[in-house]
């Protein structure tokens, strides 16, 4: 079995250098084709006047509804802190939900 260690080595290391090196072209490649083509510019149709009146009728949409949560009295609702439950506590409400949920189911 030892005999064969150098070959196996050596298949290893040209299959790995074979592997590396088509990485290393396609990388070559990559960076070339992205000097050589030019990005073209995207090219937008200019906005027909419906969209230049809809996008008023948004602006002033949005105007009006930042104006109105400006003057709005709400506040953020803050959530409750966990509490932790015991086994107990945790016994007793499952107790309670296993009653409930079999009063409205018929017994056959």
């Amino acid at each position: 079995m030892t005999s064969n260690l150098p070959f196996v080595l050596q298949i290893t290391l040209v299959g790995m250098g074979l592997v590396f090196a088509i990485l290393g072209l396609l990388a070559l490649g990559i960076a070339l084709l992205t000097r050589l083509v030019p990005e073209r510019p995207a090219r937008t149709p200019p906005p027909s006047p419906i969209q230049q009146e809809q996008a008023r009728a948004a602006a002033i949409a949005v105007a009006l509804a930042l104006a109105s949560q400006a003057r709005s009295t709400a506040r953020p609702i803050i959530p409750p802190e966990l509490t932790i439950v015991d086994a107990w506590q945790l016994g007793m409400r499952t107790r309670q939900m296993t009653q409930k949920g079999n009063m409205g189911r018929r017994r056959e």
